[in-house]
Order: C-alpha cells, then structure tokens, then sequence
C-alpha cells in the first residue's frame, strides 16, 4: 500500500518558509506563532521526500527534545516508523531518520553526519553549538539547516540574523500571523508584559533586556507622595502590610508595601541597613503598631527563599523563625508566603518592569519618595557584564540590589509566571 504524507495548512509565514530554496533559513518568529510546528512539519516532509537521510531537531534542553519527539510519535500514524525512545529517534519506512537531540553537553553531539537540521529556540542554545559542532557534519552531505528562535536581546542568534548571507533566507513575523493567536491574546499580552518585553517576544523585535539598566521600566511616573488607595494616608488600615525581605548583614533591605488587586503595589516604607534579622523585626513591629491596622492577617510576608536555611543567631534559627517569633510574640497576625525556591532572576525583573508600565501603558507599581534605598536600586541596578545568563551586578555597589530583590520576590507571589504552551498540531494520515 502506497502511504502519502498529508502535512498541516500552513499560514502565510510557514507557508513561504517551506518554500525557501536557500540552504539556510534563520526564523524569528513571536511567542505561539507556530514555530514548534512548522519545525515538526519541515522535517517530517524532507525526511519523506527523501529515502535513507537522517534529520536532527536540537532543542535547548532534554526535556523539550522529549516532549517534541513524543508530539511526533503521537501523529504518526501505525505502520510508517520505528521509535526508539530512549535516543528519541523516528526511522520511517523508507530509512529516513529524525532524531531529537539536547544542546546541553555538545561532546555528546559531535561526530555523525546529517542531511538537515533544525536547530529551535536559538537564544537559549550554547554560542558554539552550531559554528563549531553542527556546521561540520553538514558538509559531506551539503546539507541544510534552519534556525528558530524568539529573540533574545543581541545574542547568538542575533548575530547569526545580521551575518546571514547570499545562502540564507531571514523570515521575521509577529506572533500574530498565527491565526489561532487572537486578539484577545494581543491585548492580553500588552497587559502581562513591559512593552520592551512585548516588542521582543511578541513583536520578534531584537532588544536589550539583559544588559545595561535592569529596571528600565521604572521612571518618575512610578514615584508618587499619594497612596493612591489609602485615600491620601500614609497607608490602608484595612488592608495588610505586605513585608518583603532580602537577607543580608549590614546591607538588610526590606520594603512595605500594600497590594490591592486591580491596582497594584504601592510601596510607602522600607527598612534598610540593620545588622542583623533580629534588629530589623524589632524595628518594623515598632512601625506596624503605629499604622492601626486591622485587617486579618495583619502581615504577608514574602522574601528570599534562601533564608529559610540560614542560620543567623547563635541558637541556629533561620530568619523566617525568628520573624514568626517575634510577630507572634508582638500578636501580629501574619502569613508567610515565601515560595520553596525564588523565582528565576530574569523573570522577577522582567515582571517588575511589566508592573512599572505594561505595553497598553498601564502602571501598578508606586513608589513613596521616602523609600529612597529602593528607589535608588530600581535606578541604578545593572546586569552583570561579560556573563552568558542573567546575573545582577552585585559587585560594583554592594549596597544596590538588596532592596529591589525583596520587592520581586513580593510582585511575583502577585504575578506568577505562566508556562508557555504549544501552538498547532501536525496531521499525518493515510491514504
């Protein structure tokens, strides 16, 4: 029985990528544009048209080369491969081969050679995964290759966009020229994001995120004398001092701050430069008793996930106990909604510059001018020069960064980060 391969309809983006005669195809594509599906549906369509080759799909991680391998399994139909799934490899019935590889450790990829490949979400690959591993196993076979990715500031995959030569074909879209990306999803999204975050994830435009200023999004707009929802008061007795809290000696910088949903963050004290835990608890409670608080818990309390280990007084208690002591010894009412583990680095300050001012130009984050420590680190915080991840400088200014940490770890317990989905279906049928 003759099997034919029947594809996906493609929309106008994939349509004209499947078409390229170049031998290299660089995509930056927005966030749910489909890029996962044309990849599958590119190698799935070389592979059929052509017996006895052998493909490759590199994603950053091994967890995301079994997820896409298991999405290809799933939409084969019976009787057109073989799966092995522990080397997530597909052969068809005529020879050909797909396999799904990982770019973690790149010893692990060096030595076969391969007729295309796909290289996905390049921003997040190792810089030297392609020019010094996978170039060479393309040449015995002058074999292609396609690169995926969402930008990611000028990064690898930047470079390989501005170097691409007479070879090479750039296609560049917005997530929007999926139709199944609704403008609902648009708004949305210019809600969620700062609008430097949606121009590069949306609108698949290069930007600087990780270098330079890491609080962009903070301005003079973000700094008000007004809580705006404490009717002019120096805050809302009716709604709970939210403490965030980074741990350091000398440098202890803790913010308060009152949240209402709908409206945001507004942040009218900080506590900054105590020695020790001990010290700083005694001082807030001191502030607390003063605010006339009534609501139940009187505190939520959110901070550095870290020192739920640290031991910071000689009878070994960690920071956390000794603040639960002390609030309950004062009988404050509290919460604590410190998370297992903080949130990644690059999320929470891209989260705080979406609060700062979103794309639709909407802020939710205030600041009193008295809270000059924290102020002082949204305006001077920078990236960490010369490193390949997300690192704040903590190093030219040792004081900076304390502040701004605990105020993160706050706005995220509000704005949790959304796992990404997946976009598309691949349909292989017989006929």
């Amino acid at each position: 029985m003759i099997q034919k391969l029947r594809l996906y309809q493609p929309h106008e983006v994939q349509s004209a990528f499947h078409a390229s005669p170049k031998r290299y195809r660089i995509a930056s594509l927005g966030r749910q544009s489909g890029k996962s599906t044309m990849a599958i549906n590119e190698l799935a369509a070389q592979a059929w048209r052509n017996p006895e080759t052998r493909y490759w799909m590199i994603e950053p991680i091994y967890s995301q080369a079994r997820d896409m391998y298991r999405r290809l399994c799933k939409l084969l139909p019976n009787g057109s491969y073989k799966g092995n799934d522990s080397e997530l490899r597909i052969e068809l019935i005529n020879k050909s081969t797909i396999e799904f590889k990982s770019g973690e450790t790149l010893d692990n990829l060096r030595g076969a050679s391969l007729h295309g490949v796909v290289i996905d979400e390049v921003r997040d690959q190792h810089p030297e995964l392609w020019p010094l591993v996978i170039r060479p196993m393309l040449t015995t076979t002058n074999g292609w290759a396609a690169f995926i990715s969402t930008p990611s500031g000028y990064d690898q995959f930047y470079d390989l966009w501005e170097k691409a030569g007479e070879e090479w074909e750039r296609f560049k879209s917005p997530s929007t020229c999926n139709p199944l990306f609704t403008q609902e999803e648009y708004e949305a999204a210019k809600k969620e994001m700062s609008e430097a975050e949606f121009d590069q994830e949306i609108n698949a435009n290069f930007r600087d995120l990780q270098k330079g200023r890491a609080y962009y999004g903070f301005s003079e707009e973000n700094i008000s004398d007004v809580h705006l929802f404490a009717g002019g008061n120096y805050c809302n007795p009716y709604l709970p001092v939210e403490l965030y809290a980074d741990f350091n000696v000398r440098h202890m910088g803790w913010s308060l701050s009152q949240f209402r949903e709908g409206t945001g963050h507004y942040f009218f004290d900080e506590i900054y430069g105590y020695e020790n835990t001990s010290a700083a608890i005694k001082e807030f409670i001191h502030r607390f008793k003063q605010l006339g608080i009534s609501a139940n818990p009187g505190v939520i309390l959110v901070g550095d996930a870290s020192g739920k280990a640290q031991k910071t007084s000689a009878a070994g208690q960690t920071d956390y106990t000794i603040i639960h002591e002390e609030l309950r010894r004062a009988g404050i009412t509290f919460e604590d909604r410190t998370p297992e583990s903080n949130p990644h680095v690059k999320d929470r300050v891209q989260t705080m510059n979406t609060r700062f001012k979103a794309g639709d130009g909407t802020v939710s984050i205030w600041v009193h001018p008295r809270c000059k420590y924290l102020i002082r680190d949204f305006q001077r915080v920078t990236w960490k020069e010369a490193t390949s991840g997300a690192i704040l400088d903590q190093v030219r200014d040792r004081s900076l960064t304390h502040l701004s940490d605990g105020a993160g770890y706050g706005v995220m317990i509000r704005h949790p980060v959304n796992a990404e989905g997946h976009v598309g279906t691949l349909r292989m049928v017989r006929r």
